[in-house]
């Protein structure tokens, strides 16, 4: 099993658990104590657990700005190779709108420390807009609106207004969850979700950068169907098996 596979799997054991012995979790993984040790050490510096004498606990954090901070911390070598293998679909002149997600904020970060001229940006993260203070070449519009801070982002009526404006050449966004059926499914969130249709409504290509591990999995509502997203962007972790089932309902898979 690849690390990152066995660090998702160690979040849902604690998840349901709360608490486990670190003997236990090389026993269920059969793997060694170092190996272990090693999984652990990366997921306590990503802020997602915490370590105690002889096991691990689940990091549950209630404050917002950490919790967002947490996200940001995580996965981030993945994030980052994405979101260069994104840039490579992004052209001078163009009209683009980026969602909230962690992963595009890389994408964001990406284009920022380009070379990129006379592109637009249409945003409703809060985050994504401070990358390019000190670009001159890179617009940037922030679609305003009700802050949802848990969420990094603006929604609502205003957010929908100022998107509704624009005609987007590409739309980038991520998801919590792809089901081998086909569908991309996210937390229940209907005000985020109506900016991400209103996006996808007013650009002519759409593509989705996401982690390999969200394979496989169904969120709590669909967004959107794999037959409406044009490029899936993801990490050298795919499974063999998920790229064939995703090539059998025609999904287009990049793997940066």
């Amino acid at each position: 099993m690849l690390q990152q596979t066995r660090k998702e799997e160690i979040i849902k054991m604690l998840q349901d658990k709360k608490e486990c012995l670190v003997d236990d979790l090389c026993k269920k993984f059969d793997v060694s104590l170092s190996t272990i040790h090693r999984d652990l050490n990366q997921l306590e510096r990503e802020g997602r657990i915490k370590k105690i004498h002889g096991g691990v606990l689940l990091n549950v954090v209630e404050d917002i700005e950490t919790r967002n901070a947490i996200r940001l911390k995580t996965n981030i070598e993945l994030k980052r190779k994405k979101g260069l293998k994104a840039l490579e679909l992004v052209e001078n002149g163009d009209c683009i709108f980026i969602d909230n997600s962690t992963t595009c904020y890389y994408f964001a970060k990406a284009i920022s420390e380009s070379k990129i001229q006379n592109l637009l940006i249409i945003t409703n993260s809060y985050l994504i807009p401070a990358l390019f203070t000190n670009n001159k070449n890179i617009q940037v519009v922030s679609t305003g609106g009700y802050l949802l801070k848990e969420y990094n982002c603006f929604v609502g009526p205003t957010a929908i207004s100022t998107i509704d404006k624009f005609n987007g050449d590409k739309f980038f966004l991520s998801t919590a969850a792809i089901s081998i059926e086909g569908q991309l499914s996210d937390t229940f969130r209907p005000e985020s979700d109506e900016v991400k249709r209103a996006m996808f409504k007013m650009s002519r290509m759409h593509i989705c950068l996401v982690d390999s591990t969200k394979f496989g999995k169904n969120g709590q509502n669909r967004v959107f169907s794999i037959s409406e997203i044009d490029l899936i962007i993801t990490d050298n972790y795919c499974q063999q098996g998920f790229r064939e089932e995703f090539n059998k309902i025609g999904a287009k898979l990049i793997v940066a």
